[in-house]
C-alpha cells in the first residue's frame, strides 16, 4: 500500500488539495462507492508521509470490510478504483483553475444546444473580458482563434455566407499563434546548441526569419523573440539596443516566463560582450537589467540558485553599487537553500575585494570551497589576484603551481577555457619577474612583450584580460 500508486498521488496533493479530494469522494456526482470513501478515510490519517507502520494492508483491509477474511485482490482492486477517482481528481481542479478551457467547453455545449441567446451573451461576455488582457503572448492569441472559430460555427448554419468574413482573421492569428511557437523553438535550440554543442535541424528558420523582415509584425512577443534569435545569431548591439526599446514598452505585455527570457538573453550578450569582447560599456547595461530584475520581483523562475545569486552580486560590484548589492544580499539571502556559508562569504569577499580591504577579501575567499568546478576556478582567480596586489610573490608562484595543476586535471572544463586559464597564470608569473629587473629598458622589452600576449588570451573570463592590463599598466607608472 505504501508505494502504491494511489500513495504516491496523495503524497503529491497540497492540504487544500486532499481536504478537496475527501469532498470529491463524497459527491454522489463523482463516486458513489462508499467503499473508496472508507478506504479514503483509513488512510488519511497518514497524510502527508504515508510511512508508518499501521499502513499494513490487512489492517487497512479490516477498517473498510469488518469481520471478512483479509482478500489481496479485492483491496487491490478498491484502490485501483480509487485511483481512478484520484486521476479524474487531477483533471478536475486543473479544468476548474484554467478559466480559457472552460469558456471553450462551455460555448460549445451552449452552441451544440442552440442554446443562442445564452451563446451570444456568454461569447461577448468572454470576450470583453478577453481583450482587457495585457498580455499579447501565443496563449491569448489561441484563445482569440478560439473564440473566432465559435462564432463561425454558431452563425455557418443560419448565414452561409458568413463564414467569408472570418477567414483573413482566423488566418491571421493562427500565423501569429505559428510564429511565436517557431521562434521559441528557434530560440531554445540556438541556445542549446551554443550552450551543449546540440546539432538541430531548424526547419522553415530561413523562411521565418525572411518573412518578418519583410512584414513586421505588431505583436509584441513576435517583435522581442524576433529580435533574441537575431541577437543570439548575429550577436550585434543594434539588437541588443532595440531589445531595450521593446522592453521599456512592452514589458507589461509579456507573461513571466517571456521576461524572464528576454532578461536572460539581454544579460547574456553583456556576459558575452565582457568575457569575450571585454567592452567595459556593457558591465552597466548589465547591472540596470539585475537591478531593474530585482526590483521587478522577476529575478528568477522557481528556487534561488546560490551561482545566480552570487553572479548578481558581482554584476553590481563590478560597477561600484556597493550599496545595492549589499541590499540584495539582505534581502535575499534567506533564499538561498544550498552552500548557503560558502556563497555568503564569496559575496562579501568580492565586495570587500572591489573595495579595496585585501585582507578581509583573502580571509573571506579562503573560508570558501564550493563544489561546482567554475566557482572553484573563481576563487583561486580572485585569490591570485589578491596575493599579486599585497606583494606576495613566492605565494602567487605556489598557486600558480598548485593551480596549474588543477587544471590540467579538470576534464569538465572546455579546453578553450583551459587555454585562457593557462595564458593567464603564464602573464601573471612574467609580470612578477619583471617586478626583480633591475634595468629600466629591459623592463621595457619584457613589459611589451607581456602586453602582447595579453591581447593574445582569448577570452576575459571573470575579468582576467582587463586586470592583467591594469596591472601591466601599473609596473610602467612604477
Amino acid at each position: 500500500m505504501q508505494n502504491s500508486k494511489l500513495i504516491q498521488l496523495l503524497r503529491s496533493l497540497k492540504t487544500s488539495e486532499f481536504r478537496e479530494f475527501k469532498e470529491y469522494l463524497n459527491s454522489p456526482v463523482f463516486n458513489k462507492n462508499k467503499n473508496i470513501i472508507a478506504l479514503f478515510d483509513a488512510v488519511k490519517k497518514y497524510y502527508p508521509a504515508f510511512d508508518q507502520k499501521g499502513m499494513d494492508n490487512e489492517k487497512i483491509f479490516k477498517k473498510i470490510f469488518p469481520g471478512e477474511k483479509y482478500d489481496y485482490f479485492k483491496l487491490k482492486n478498491l484502490t485501483s478504483d480509487t485511483f481512478g477517482l484520484g486521476k479524474d481528481f487531477l483533471s478536475f481542479i486543473f479544468y476548474r483553475d484554467h478559466s480559457p478551457l472552460k469558456d471553450k467547453y462551455l460555448l460549445e455545449q451552449l452552441r451544440d444546444r442552440s442554446l443562442d441567446s445564452i451563446f451570444e451573451q456568454t461569447h461577448k461576455a468572454v470576450t470583453k473580458k478577453h481583450v482587457k488582457s495585457k498580455v499579447r503572448d501565443e496563449n491569448f492569441i489561441q484563445k482569440s482563434l478560439e473564440l473566432t472559430e465559435e462564432m463561425l460555427f454558431y452563425k455557418i448554419p443560419k448565414d452561409p455566407d458568413s463564414r467569408l468574413g472570418f477567414f483573413q482573421n482566423e488566418l491571421d492569428l493562427y500565423l501569429q499563434y505559428t510564429l511565436i511557437r517557431l521562434l521559441k523553438y528557434y530560440n531554445i535550440m540556438m541556445h542549446e546548441k551554443n550552450q551543449n554543442n546540440c546539432e538541430f535541424k531548424m526547419g522553415l528558420y530561413n523562411e521565418v526569419m525572411n518573412y518578418l523582415r519583410e512584414n513586421p509584425q505588431d505583436n509584441p512577443t513576435i517583435k522581442i523573440y524576433y529580435n533574441i534569435v537575431l541577437l543570439g545569431e548575429e550577436k550585434k548591439d543594434k539588437y541588443f539596443y532595440e531589445l531595450k526599446k521593446l522592453k521599456e514598452k512592452y514589458i507589461n505585455e509579456l507573461n513571466t516566463e517571456d521576461t524572464f527570457t528576454l532578461f536572460m538573453h539581454m544579460a547574456n550578450y553583456c556576459a558575452y560582450n565582457f568575457n569575450v569582447l571585454e567592452k567595459p560599456e556593457f558591465m552597466r547595461e548589465h547591472f540596470l537589467l539585475s537591478k531593474e530584475n530585482f526590483e521587478n520581483g522577476t529575478m528568477q523562475l522557481g528556487k534561488l540558485l546560490y551561482p545566480d545569486f552570487l553572479n548578481h552580486v558581482k554584476i553590481a560590484v563590478r560597477v561600484d553599487e556597493f550599496d545595492w548589492a549589499e541590499r540584495y544580499i539582505s534581502e535575499h539571502k534567506d533564499q538561498l537553500t544550498e552552500e548557503k556559508e560558502n556563497t555568503l562569504n564569496f559575496c562579501y569577499g568580492y565586495i570587500s575585494y572591489k573595495k579595496g580591504d585585501l585582507d578581509k577579501a583573502l580571509e573571506l575567499f579562503s573560508k570558501t570551497n564550493f563544489p561546482i568546478f567554475i566557482l572553484k576556478i573563481q576563487v583561486k582567480i580572485l585569490l591570485l589576484k589578491i596575493n599579486y596586489e599585497k606583494g606576495f610573490y613566492e605565494q602567487v608562484y605556489a598557486m600558480i603551481d598548485s593551480f596549474r595543476h588543477y587544471l590540467s586535471r579538470e576534464n569538465s572544463l572546455l579546453e578553450v577555457s583551459k587555454e585562457s586559464y593557462y595564458d593567464f597564470i603564464k602573464v601573471l608569473k612574467e609580470l612578477i619577474k619583471l617586478r626583480y629587473m633591475p634595468d629600466k629598458d629591459e623592463i621595457n622589452i619584457n613589459l611589451q612583450k607581456i602586453k602582447n600576449d595579453i591581447e593574445d588570451i582569448k577570452y576575459n573570463q571573470f575579468g582576467i584580460k582587463i586586470w592583467l592590463r591594469e596591472k601591466a599598466g601599473e609596473v610602467v607608472e612604477n
